[in-house]
């Protein structure tokens, strides 16, 4: 399989006047590929026209599961969804994180019953002892904080006031609201897409849409009476920062 570099090179003797390339994937073929950077395209080529969107182009697959047992949660589909998970690859991340002392022991027996029944059970067992995990936590509120800092592709949610939590997630992928709100209906079906950050870049990036193939640009138009309006706030800028030329191009402006 080609790695990136050689994809976006050949991109380049392609397409020699393209001043940006989007590259975006999904599925485990496209989360092998390894990132590359800006700096060491530009060490490359004489000039950079790539643009890199780190969105489903990290390596593993990431579930968490957050619930508060206020709602009884179904323990078969959630373990049934971390398994759904981890038998993508060894490098899956799965975890619960919640503070019912119950569900912390009940999932643990459910999962390895489940995963004693599933044809991938090879691959699921290596990424549950790599990096699965469940937490215990002193509260409802503890367990946002960990979630919204891990910042999973996937989030379960079931708590008894769910639509209360969901408002404090602010991190996930995607999110999964209810026992019935199965992961692999939005691999395959579900939602608007399912190419997601992963290994934590939803702290910054949202998935995939539509108007990230869009490229936008702002307009600004002025006349005389915006330009004076605007001097003041330019020139205290423009002074605060050293820019003697920044300010004297809309005091020219405001005076002639």
């Amino acid at each position: 399989m080609d790695n990136l570099r050689d994809l976006i090179e050949r991109s380049f003797a392609q397409y020699p006047d393209r001043v940006a390339i989007r590259v975006l994937g999904e599925g485990d073929t496209a989360n092998q590929y390894q990132p590359i950077s800006y700096a060491e395209l530009g060490n490359r080529r004489d000039r950079l026209a790539c643009g890199l969107a780190s969105l489903g182009l990290r390596r593993g697959h990431r579930i968490g599961i957050l619930t508060d047992g206020g709602i009884e949660p179904i323990l078969v589909f959630l373990a049934a969804d971390l398994l759904a998970q981890a038998e993508h690859g060894p490098d899956s991340v799965v975890g619960v994180v919640t503070h019912s002392k119950r569900l912390f022991k009940d999932i643990q027996v459910e999962l390895k019953e489940q995963l004693a029944e599933t044809p991938r059970r090879e691959i699921a067992t290596k990424a549950l002892k790599r990096a699965g995990f469940i937490l215990l936590t002193k509260s409802m509120k503890d367990s946002i904080a960990i979630v919204n800092d891990w910042a999973p592709e996937h989030l379960i949610l079931v708590a008894k006031d769910e639509d209360k939590w969901l408002d404090q997630v602010r991190t996930a992928g995607a999110i999964y609201v209810g026992n019935y709100s199965a992961v692999a209906v939005g691999d395959f079906l579900a939602g608007p897409s399912h190419t997601l950050p992963t290994e934590g870049s939803g702290r910054s990036f949202s998935g995939l849409r539509a108007d990230q193939f869009q490229r936008r640009a702002s307009v600004v138009r002025m006349d005389q009476a915006a330009v004076r309006k605007s001097q003041k706030v330019v020139e205290h800028f423009a002074a605060m920062e050293g820019l003697y030329a920044h300010g004297r191009s809309v005091t020219l402006r405001a005076e002639s």
